[in-house]
C-alpha cells in the first residue's frame, strides 16, 4: 500500500497512515507558518486504497492557480497552494511500499517533476466520480458540493460548524448545527430544515423559519457559503460573479436637495484593494455608508452575492466588515480582553470558550498581534497597532467585504504604509477591501483608486498608474487642487462605465430585521466587559472610590455636635430632666416647649444631596459619548440599544448606589441621627437612590451631548440646578412657576423625602413657608421615593430615546 510523502519548508516525511492534516494548528501533522492557512487546512487520506487531498480551508487550496475541493493523488507529485494561488508550497506523493523514504539531496526536488494533470472535459464513464461533499468532518468549498451516497440513500445531511456533520463549514458565521436535507422522498422533494441557527438559513433570499421544500435551482445561503440544488447535488458556488461587489447608479440627496452622491457605478473584484481619495465634502463617506448598508443610497443599489444588499440587509451585513475611522476598541482593555468581548457579542451563541480564543488567536496571528495581546490598548499600542485591533474585531467574522474609513488618519508616513501594506494581504487573501484615505503615499499598492469630486461624482476609477495622466498632472495636489474647479468635467476625460449592470438581478423584497443575540447574553458580556473597563480605568475607578471619603469628609467640617438631629434639648439646661426629643422637664411637672436647631443638620444634609448629585453624574456623563464609535458599530452588527443602556445601567448606577451609602455613612458615623428610629435609614437610602438616579440623568445627558468637551459644562450647569432647585437653599414651596419646575429636579424630592425622615418642617415657626411635601411622617417620605422613583423611570426612558437616536446619528 502506498505511503504519503509530504515536503514543505525544506522538509520532508514521510507517512505510513490513513490520514493526514496539513494546517497552521500545532496539533496538525504538518504544521505550516503561513497566516493564511486555515487552523486545519487540507486533509490529505486514504479512499479505497488511493490517497485523496480534500480541501478544509477558509481561503480555498490551489492546484497550477485553480482552486481545488478534492483531488485524487496519482503517481507524480501535486503542488498544493495554500490560502491563494501563489501561498506557501506544500508538496504531496504517493510512494509505493517498496520505495526508500529517503529524504532527497536536493529539498527542490519537487520542482523538476512534470505538473500533476487535472481533469479536464467530462469524466469518461468508468472514472472515478466524488461521492460526497466531502468526508464527514470536511469542509465544503470549490466550485461544485455533491450530495453523499448515503443521503441519496435515504440518509439525512447535516450543516455546520461542529465536525461531526457532513458538511462542515469553518466559518464563524455557521452555528455549531446549522442546517440539516432531508432526502427527496418518493412522494416528494428534498426538504431543508433550519436547526435554530443564529445567523440564519436563507433559501432564495428569504430567511428559512422551520423548513422548507427545495425546488430545482433553490439557492440556499449558510454563513458566507453558496449553495445552489439542482434536484440531486448541492453546488456550492465559488465563481468570480458572486464574489464581486456591483454599484449601480448609486445617488445620495438630501431633502434640500444638495446632492452627495452622483449616479455611481462601478464593481469590485475579489482579493482587490480599491482606495477613495477626494477633496473634504466630496462624498467619500457617503460612499461608504451607500456600499456597506449603514446609510442607503437615496437611488440605486449594491450587489453582492446576487443580491440587492439593501433589500437582503438581514443575510448580508454579516459579510461586511467595517473599520470607522474611530478606534472601535476600548483604550482600558488590553487587545486579548476587547477581543474576547467582541467575539463573545458576534459569534453564535453556541460558540465555546475554546473556540472563541482560537478565533481571537487566528485573528491576531493575521494582523501580527500575537505578541500584543496582552497589552493594553491606549497605552502600550501605537496608533498602526491600535487601527489593527480595529481591522482585528471586524475579521472575527471573517467577512469577505472589508470598509476601512480613513485608517491611516493620525499616522506616520511609515505607519501609514504599514497600515495600507496590511489591507494588501487581507485583500490578497480572496477579500473585497476598500478604503477611504486622504493619503497618496500608498496608492501603489493598492489595485484600483477611485477619484471623487466635490458633490459625490466619480472622476477617475482606475489602477493608480493612471491617476495623474487622466488628469493631465503631475503631481497628487495638482489633480487636488483641480477637482475644485469648476471646468472640471470640460478638461478631463468622462470615467468609462466600469460596469455592466443590466444582467443584474432586480431589487427583491425587504427581508425581516437583523437577528441579535439573545437580550441576556448580550446584557452578560455588556456587564462584564463594563466592570472590566471601570477596574482598567485608573481615574473612574478613583473617581468611584475617592468621591465618597472626600465629600463625606467635607460634611464633617459642618460645625456642632447634632448631627442630622433636630433635637437640641438633648442638652437640657441642669435641673431639667430629659424625657424626649423636643422635650424637657422641670422639677414641677412642667414640659418645657420643644427646642430645635435646623441649622447643623440642615447643612449637613445639603452636602449630602449636593454630593449624590455629583457623585451620580460625574461617572456616567462621559461614559455613552465617549465610547460612541464603538456602540454604533456593535449596534450595526446586532447588538441592543436596550440592552447597551441597561448595561451601563445596571454598572454605574450600582456603583453610584453604594458611594451613596458610603457618602452618608462617613458624614453621619458617631454623630446622632434623625429623632426617629428608621430616620437614619431613610436617609442613607433616599442618598444612594439619588445617586443612582443622578447616574442616570448623566447617562442620558451622555446620550445627548455630542463630545467629551460638552460634559465638564453640562455636568457644572446640572449641579448647580439641582442645588437651586432641591429646596434647601431657600424655600421653594408656594413660589408659582418655580415650585412646579422643581418638581421635574430629583433633588427637590429627595431632599423633601430625607427632610420628612428628618422632621425638618417641625422646627419651622412660619406654617405659610412650610414645605407640604416635606412634612414628617412615613406617609409624606414614601410619597417623596415614589415620586423619586418615576423620574428615574422618566430618565430612562429619555435615556434609551436618546441611545437609540445616537446609534444611527452621524453626530
Amino acid at each position: 500500500m502506498d505511503r504519503l510523502q509530504v515536503q514543505w519548508a525544506g522538509t520532508s516525511r514521510t507517512f505510513d497512515g490513513d490520514r493526514v492534516v496539513i494546517g497552521r494548528e500545532l496539533d496538525c501533522d504538518v504544521t505550516v507558518g503561513d497566516a493564511r492557512a486555515s487552523r486545519h487546512h487540507v486533509i490529505v487520506q486514504r479512499e479505497a486504497g488511493a490517497w485523496v487531498v480534500v480541501d478544509a480551508s477558509s481561503n480555498g487550496t490551489f492546484v497550477q492557480g485553480r482552486r481545488i475541493t478534492r483531488l485524487p493523488l496519482g503517481p507524480a507529485p501535486v503542488d498544493l497552494r495554500l490560502g491563494r494561488p501563489d501561498g506557501e508550497p506544500v508538496v504531496v506523493a504517493a510512494l509505493p511500499v517498496s520505495a526508500a523514504p529517503q529524504a532527497p539531496a536536493d529539498n527542490d526536488w519537487w520542482r523538476q517533476l512534470p505538473p500533476p494533470q487535472l481533469p479536464t472535459g467530462a469524466p469518461a464513464a468508468d472514472a472515478w466520480q466524488p461521492q460526497s461533499v466531502v468526508p464527514p468532518g470536511q469542509l465544503a468549498h470549490g466550485t461544485s458540493v455533491f450530495l453523499p451516497a448515503q443521503v441519496q440513500a435515504g440518509r439525512s445531511l447535516t450543516i455546520g460548524r461542529d465536525h461531526g456533520n457532513d458538511i462542515v463549514l469553518d466559518d464563524p458565521l455557521v452555528s455549531r448545527r446549522h442546517a440539516r436535507l432531508d432526502p427527496a422522498g418518493p412522494h416528494g422533494p428534498a426538504v431543508l430544515h433550519d436547526l435554530g441557527s443564529f445567523n440564519g438559513t436563507f433559501v432564495n433570499g428569504q430567511r428559512l423559519e422551520g423548513s422548507i421544500e427545495l425546488e430545482v435551482g433553490a439557492e440556499v445561503i449558510v454563513g458566507n457559503q453558496t449553495f445552489r440544488w439542482d434536484g440531486g447535488q448541492l453546488l456550492a458556488s465559488a465563481t468570480q460573479h458572486e464574489f464581486t461587489l456591483y454599484a449601480d447608479g448609486l445617488s445620495t440627496v438630501l431633502p434640500d436637495g444638495r446632492q452627495l452622491l452622483q449616479n455611481a457605478s462601478f464593481q469590485l473584484g475579489p482579493s482587490s484593494l480599491t482606495a477613495v481619495i477626494g477633496p473634504s465634502g466630496a462624498g467619500k463617506s457617503t460612499m461608504l455608508g451607500a456600499l456597506t448598508g449603514l446609510r442607503p443610497a437615496t437611488h440605486g443599489r449594491v450587489i453582492w452575492q446576487g443580491h440587492d444588499l439593501y433589500a437582503h440587509y438581514d443575510q448580508l451585513r454579516f459579510q461586511i466588515g467595517l473599520v470607522p475611522q474611530q478606534d472601535i476598541q476600548h483604550p482600558q482593555l488590553k487587545v486579548k480582553q476587547a477581543l474576547g468581548y467582541a467575539a463573545k457579542l458576534r459569534l453564535p451563541p453556541d460558540t465555546t470558550a475554546q473556540e472563541r480564543d482560537a478565533r481571537v488567536q487566528t485573528v491576531a496571528q493575521q494582523l501580527q498581534l500575537t505578541e500584543r495581546l496582552n497589552n493594553r490598548i491606549g497605552t502600550q499600542l501605537s496608533g498602526g497597532q491600535k487601527k489593527r485591533v480595529s481591522i482585528a474585531t471586524e475579521l472575527l467574522t471573517a467577512p469577505p467585504l472589508l470598509f476601512l474609513d480613513e485608517p491611516t488618519s493620525g499616522l506616520d508616513p511609515g505607519l501609514d504604509l504599514e497600515v495600507m501594506k496590511q489591507l494588501r494581504t487581507l485583500a490578497d487573501d480572496g477579500r473585497v477591501v476598500m478604503v477611504v484615505t486622504h493619503s497618496v503615499l500608498a496608492l501603489d499598492v493598492c489595485d484600483n483608486v477611485m477619484v471623487l469630486a466635490p458633490g459625490g461624482r466619480i472622476a477617475y476609477f482606475g489602477p493608480p498608474a493612471g491617476v495623474l495622466e487622466h488628469f493631465g498632472c503631475s503631481t497628487y495636489p495638482q489633480v487636488f487642487d483641480l477637482l475644485d474647479d469648476p471646468d472640471l468635467w470640460q478638461r478631463i476625460p468622462a470615467p468609462a462605465r466600469s460596469v455592466d449592470t443590466a444582467s443584474l438581478p432586480a431589487a427583491a423584497a425587504a427581508v425581516p430585521a437583523p437577528p441579535r443575540q439573545s437580550l441576556g447574553r448580550q446584557f452578560g458580556t455588556l456587564v462584564a466587559r463594563n466592570a472590566a473597563v471601570v477596574v482598567a480605568d485608573k481615574l473612574l475607578l478613583g473617581m468611584l472610590l475617592l468621591l465618597p471619603l472626600i465629600l463625606g469628609g467635607l460634611s464633617r467640617l459642618v460645625p456642632g455636635d447634632n448631627g442630622l438631629s433636630l433635637d437640641a434639648s438633648r442638652f437640657c439646661p441642669e435641673g431639667l430632666q430629659r424625657l424626649g426629643p423636643g422635650r424637657c422637664q422641670r422639677p414641677d411637672g412642667t414640659i418645657v416647649p420643644a427646642v430645635f436647631d435646623q441649622g447643623e443638620p440642615t447643612q449637613r444634609l445639603i452636602v449630602l444631596i449636593v454630593a449624590a448629585c455629583l457623585m451620580g453624574t460625574a461617572i456616567a456623563i462621559r461614559e455613552l459619548v465617549g465610547e460612541r464609535p464603538i456602540f454604533r458599530r456593535e449596534y450595526a452588527v446586532g447588538l441592543s440599544p436596550a440592552v447597551y443602556f441597561a448595561s451601563k445601567v445596571f454598572v454605574l448606577g450600582a456603583a453610584a448606589f453604594l458611594q451613596g451609602v458610603v457618602v452618608t455613612f462617613i458624614a453621619t458615623v458617631g454623630l446622632p441621627g434623625p429623632d426617629g428610629s428608621l430616620g437614619g435609614t431613610r436617609v442613607a437610602l433616599t442618598i444612594a437612590t439619588l445617586s443612582f438616579t443622578m447616574a442616570v440623568v448623566g447617562l442620558a445627558l451622555s446620550a445627548l451631548v455630542t463630545s467629551t468637551e460638552q460634559t465638564m459644562p453640562t455636568l457644572v450647569g446640572v449641579i448647580m440646578v439641582q442645588l437651586v432647585l432641591s429646596g434647601s437653599l431657600f424655600a421653594i414651596a408656594g413660589r408659582p412657576l418655580l415650585e412646579q419646575i422643581a418638581w421635574l429636579s430629583p433633588s427637590r424630592w429627595a431632599y423633601a423625602a430625607s427632610a420628612s425622615a428628618m422632621g425638618l418642617v417641625r422646627g419651622q415657626n412660619d406654617r405659610e413657608t412650610e414645605d407640604w411635601i416635606a412634612l414628617d411622617g412615613a406617609g409624606h417620605y414614601f410619597m417623596d421615593m415614589f415620586v423619586l422613583g418615576i423620574l428615574c423611570l422618566l430618565a430612562l426612558g429619555a435615556g434609551l430615546l436618546l441611545v437609540r437616536r445616537s446609534a444611527t446619528s452621524d453626530k
